[in-house]
């Protein structure tokens, strides 16, 4: 560049030109123009970001963004925090890290469940640590013992009882309206939670659509009623399904793969969208659900050791 002379381009300065241009040969490919996901005034740009990354996202591109004059700005820019690793900072040059191809090798199915850890120890507000044993506390006492124990007894009491077929409910309880009402309120928590990019939040609202319907169960004893009660039990089988599919579209930003498979069990579209959470009914009678399958399962101690094995070896 003529003036240039002895002159450093600064590595943040030329940088982030590439996420316009990385936009524009995407749009090239799909046939797309590039201008409105940059320069639309009703565009709203985020940056996620980690916390070193902070005055070049804050102050350089957004000044340069300025400067030009065509661009919008950022709205916001989240940073989070470092993740580290078994209480030492992540090195890929020292092979101090969990390597995706591996883990899918690894834990075979288990996406959902890395995405879930993920998620809900986020470094958000300070530094954290990702450890294998929380990985497997948290799949075990969480997934599989929350989650997957209530789609797995209301899947297979619906079979028991009526052949897989969703009963006609009778008039509600006052305990019906009171776990409904609650449960409609959840969805509105978890939006307000990813609109402000709490994502640790929202991923525990989610699991306590599942809570909340481990809890009717427990409270209701459907198991006990059927021999008493059966008609009262056809009310609760209803409205245990229908909480079962609010987490199923509830789940979908968090745990697609398992919210796919729970909207199959269920007969829900699997395009279902978020905005569909504003009905009351999802799962309607006469509905015929498929088998029941465990969504979840548990995570061995051996395969937990090895993969400590695998970090203490492989690191350099």
């Amino acid at each position: 560049v003529p003036g240039g002379e002895n002159k450093v381009l600064y590595v943040w300065f030329d940088a982030p030109i590439g996420y316009i241009s990385a936009t524009k040969e995407w749009a090239e490919k799909n046939n797309i123009d590039w201008k409105p996901y940059w320069k639309d005034k009703n565009t709203k740009l985020i940056h996620f970001i980690g916390k070193d990354n902070i005055v070049f996202h804050c102050i350089i591109f957004p000044a340069m963004l300025h400067a030009e004059g065509s661009f919008v700005l950022p709205t916001n820019v989240p940073a989070n925090e470092f993740l580290n690793l078994e209480g030492q900072k992540l090195s890929t040059s020292k092979n101090w890290a969990v390597w995706l191809h591996e883990f899918l090798k690894d834990f075979p199915g288990k996406q959902d469940v890395l995405r879930y850890v993920l998620t809900a120890n986020a470094p958000e507000n300070k530094d954290n640590d990702f450890t294998w044993h929380d990985f497997q506390a948290r799949n075990d006492n969480e997934l599989v013992a929350i989650y997957g124990n209530f789609i797995n007894r209301i899947v297979v009491l619906t079979h028991k009882y009526y052949d897989g077929v969703v009963p006609e409910p009778n008039t509600n309880t006052q305990v019906d309206e009171e776990t409904l009402a609650e449960l409609f309120t959840l969805p509105t928590q978890i939006a307000a939670a990813v609109e402000s990019y709490r994502f640790r939040e929202a991923s525990q609202f989610m699991l306590k659509i599942a809570r909340l319907g481990n809890k009717y169960l427990a409270d209701e004893e459907p198991w006990k009623q059927q021999k008493t009660d059966p008609d009262r039990v056809k009310t609760i089988m209803y409205n245990g399904l229908q909480i079962a599919a609010v987490l199923a579209i509830a789940s979908t930003p968090f745990l697609p793969q398992t919210a796919d498979k729970l909207k199959q069990i269920l007969g829900l579209p699997l395009k279902s969208k978020w905005d569909d959470l504003a009905q009351t009914e999802f799962v309607s009678p006469r509905t015929v659900l498929a088998p029941s399958e465990l969504l979840f399962s548990k995570v061995e101690d051996g395969d937990i050791q090895a993969q400590l094995d695998k970090l203490k070896t492989q690191s350099v």
